[in-house]
């Protein structure tokens, strides 16, 4: 999920239950059917419509039942998964979703440095400020590397000073103040 993405995910307005449950209801019977690019890569469908209507446990419900209908193993339906999750405060739910997204064959000197940047989000889920502040320092380290670690360390250096407060209230803070 890009950093647009998540912004207006989580700078969307809280719609109620109901309509969150009615809005999942709906999705659930036209979404299941699209494909990996539709339902995951396309801005205001699948999961998508749900998140940015402020309906983030529904959506990782919807990418639940899109992986469980459609046999997917894409992981960025599980790093999404895990992202939303974390922004909702189902902490345990979001560690073991990021956990499962980490590459076991990525090189320590690999140009993208993602299992740093995952591992980011699980010290920052977990409360380990000092694992997060090595893996943001590698991810720095990495900036010249690839555009893709420059721009995860900004989304950590962006949410650091509420670090404190934990993921979802981090990431709303972010949010708000991104207006």
């Amino acid at each position: 999920m890009s950093l647009a993405i998540l912004l207006s995910t989580v700078l969307a307005a809280s719609p109620s239950a109901e309509s969150c449950s009615e809005r999942y209801d709906h999705r659930l019977q036209t979404d299941l059917a699209l494909s990996y690019e539709a339902f995951d890569q396309t801005e205001g469908q699948g999961f998508r419509e749900l998140a940015y209507a402020g309906c983030q446990a529904e959506a990782a419900d919807l990418i639940e039942a899109y992986i469980a209908a459609n046999d997917a193993t894409q992981s960025s339906l599980t790093w999404h998964i895990a992202q939303l999750r974390g922004e909702v405060g189902q902490t345990e739910a979001a560690i073991a979703a990021a956990t499962s997204v980490l590459n076991q064959d990525e090189a320590a000197d690999a140009d993208f440095r993602w299992n740093d940047h995952v591992n980011a989000y699980l010290a920052f889920l977990r409360g380990d400020r000092q694992a997060f502040e090595r893996h943001r320092a590698a991810l720095h380290a990495g900036a010249d590397n690839h555009p893709g670690n420059s721009i995860n360390a900004r989304l950590w250096d962006s949410l650091a000073a509420d670090f404190e407060l934990g993921y979802a209230e981090a990431i709303a803070r972010f949010a708000a103040s991104s207006k």
